[in-house]
């Protein structure tokens, strides 16, 4: 993951398993001197999808290879996402909130 990637931000949950939204890398893979060797990537909220898509609708689809990690270990934190499922998940999910198709509303503006 390098800095300005987008990402999916993936819900890996027993009751739900969806991608929800995109974000963006905005700190590359670092460690703290605590971590003993762990690390973290920050990133920033880019836009949520215009409809969630379900792990069990993306493995249904045609166009998604059934090879792709996710579907071999849903549950893992990062995994690389070729840019043929790129474009078919955001297919599946009507695009997401900044991705300059349409506007979106915004929960941020309510308190």
């Amino acid at each position: 993951m390098t800095l300005g990637d987008l990402c999916f931000f993936y819900h890996s949950g027993t009751k739900s398993r969806c991608v929800v939204g995109v974000v963006e890398v905005s700190r590359e893979w670092y460690t703290d001197d605590d971590d003993e060797g762990e690390g973290s990537v920050d990133v920033k909220a880019i836009g949520e999808m215009r409809k969630c898509v379900d792990l069990k609708e993306m493995k249904g689809d045609k166009g998604i290879s059934k090879g792709f990690v996710l579907f071999r270990q849903p549950r893992l934190s990062v995994v690389p996402v070729e840019e043929d499922v790129w474009k078919k998940i955001c297919d599946l999910g009507n695009g997401f909130c900044g991705d300059g198709k349409e506007d979106c509303e915004s929960s941020d503006d309510e308190s």
